[in-house]
């Protein structure tokens, strides 16, 4: 007898529905901010190529930052003061440009604006996944120009070009035109050297018209396209993408009393070599130099490793509170604190020592700067030894405000004019016995008419110094894309 089967039964497998690809949403204000961040884009690249970091540049970075702001605002969003005040000192930043001549200061300026105005747009738009007031919130700048200025080109470019070609006829036709441009254009580049090259009669008509330097057209058209795209998929990132919060992560961290262990070895050889040393580091502050050392072996030896001492100490209490497992236990916090202690003196030992190398051999751009960089260090260290027992307290805010009104001041006041005015001034009154006039050479045109001014000096060893080196001359570029403040100063002297 044949066994009865029973009947079996599938569940159809539903057939899989591709994925959407994900678009971001563009209207009017997208495709305005997008004809305005790519104006601004080629003249900001044609600037920073054919004129360097000068008027140009700020204009179109200026340009750049205050449109994506707007963007960002018009989208309903709010400027918080840390955030205004960020956006603010960028604009001042990017005004340095026109100002100063010291391309060294700016290159750093420029390191300081990738980090503040990708932060403070971060912040507008509420994209960031870290508290603001920490030092983790550092690490919301590589997440905004990586995931949300790079990876998002695809939905941002395809909301645009959607929104174009709803946009009507007169969109479309626009579009296509747009296309057929930017197709023909590196095709006329190589159609129009060969007519040229073929026909003496259509040589000669070219020759008429005005000339036009195609290499700048093309790299200008080719770099700053690329930026532009870059800057609008930033700013409609942030505007559009997905705001989703870091999933939770449970720290394990380090025992306490490993973290405490090390701290204490650390504060025991802090204690004695302070006590062992309290008057070679103290020397500073009354002028008195200890036995054998001149005052440039004596501020030299003590104003670098003291700098580095508080760089390393900061990032040691940051590194020990944030990989205790829990809460920092008050016993971390009190040896920190002592640590922080430790560096506070050490900073205001050194810039000192500093003062008195400074008093005895004039200023150069080193010593400025790094006199600039161990303030801020200090400030910092007293920042977060007060965030050690106030944990409210936004110390990276106050630390990265500093460090963008100490740098907007600098490249104002333009390091290379602020070195040759004392180190001259400073010679002429007999505050220093001499004056490098081969190193006041070497700076930038903020020295010049300070070196003009040692040519009719009576030792005629400095007068001949300075007569060689305002006879070399210096190039200033009379583009007005290279117009700044200083290299105006510097010309008369060359001209006459």
């Amino acid at each position: 007898m044949e066994e009865n089967k029973q009947p079996q039964y599938f569940s159809p497998v539903p057939p899989a529905v591709p994925k959407k690809p994900e678009t971001f949403p563009a209207g009017k204000q997208e495709i305005v901010l997008g004809f305005l961040i790519l104006i601004c884009s080629w003249f900001f690249f044609n600037s920073i190529y054919f004129g360097g970091f000068n008027i140009g540049a700020a204009v179109g970075l200026g340009g750049i930052i205050l449109i994506s702001t707007a963007y960002l605002l018009l989208k309903g969003h709010r400027l918080t003061i840390y955030t205004g005040t960020l956006l603010a000192l960028d604009l001042v930043i990017c005004g340095s440009f026109a100002r100063s001549d010291d391309s060294f200061v700016k290159f750093i300026m420029v390191c300081f604006l990738i980090v503040s105005v990708n932060l403070g747009l971060c912040l507008l738009a509420g994209q960031n996944h870290r508290c603001p007031g920490g030092f983790s919130s550092v690490l919301d700048i590589p997440r905004t120009v990586f995931m949300l200025g790079v990876a998002k080109l695809d939905p941002s470019v395809r909301g645009l070009f959607q929104s174009l070609r709803s946009s009507g006829s007169a969109g479309k036709k626009g579009g296509a035109v747009l296309l057929g441009l930017v197709i023909a254009f590196p095709l006329l580049l190589i159609l129009i050297p060969l007519l040229t090259s073929a026909d003496a009669a259509f040589d000669a008509l070219l020759s008429k018209l005005p000339e036009i330097d195609l290499e700048e057209i093309l790299v200008t058209l080719i770099f700053g396209t690329l930026l532009a795209v870059f800057f609008f998929v930033r700013a409609t990132a942030l505007q559009h993408a997905k705001k989703e919060d870091p999933a939770p992560q449970r720290r394990k961290g380090i025992s306490a009393i490993t973290v405490n262990t090390v701290l204490v070895a650390i504060a025991v050889v802090y204690g004695v070599y302070l006590v062992s040393q309290l008057a070679y580091f103290s020397g500073g502050f009354s002028g008195i130099l200890p036995e054998d050392f001149t005052v440039a072996q004596y501020a030299r030896r003590g104003f670098f490793e003291m700098a580095w001492l508080c760089a390393i100490n900061l990032a040691i209490i940051a590194l020990s509170v944030g990989l205790v497992r829990g809460d920092a236990p008050k016993a971390t916090r009190l040896i920190c604190l002592f640590i922080g202690i430790v560096t506070v003196f050490l900073a205001v030992s050194a810039s000192a020592k500093m003062f008195l190398y400074i008093g005895s051999f004039g200023l150069t751009r080193l010593r400025v700067l790094t006199q600039v960089i161990i303030f801020w260090l200090g400030l910092t260290t007293v920042l977060v030894c007060i965030w050690l027992f106030a944990p409210k307290l936004s110390y990276m805010k106050i630390a990265l405000i500093l460090a963008l009104a100490m740098g907007a001041a600098v490249a104002w006041a333009d390091v290379d004019t602020v070195v040759a005015r004392y180190n001259v001034k400073a010679y002429q009154t007999g505050k220093l016995e001499t004056v490098d006039v081969e190193y006041l050479d070497s700076l930038g045109h903020g020295a010049v008419p300070y070196i003009a001014q040692l040519q009719a000096d009576p030792d005629p060893e400095v007068a001949n110094a300075a007569k060689w080196a305002m006879s070399r001359g210096y190039y200033i570029n009379e583009d007005l894309r290279a117009w700044n403040y200083v290299n105006q100063i510097a010309k008369p002297y060359y001209d006459d």
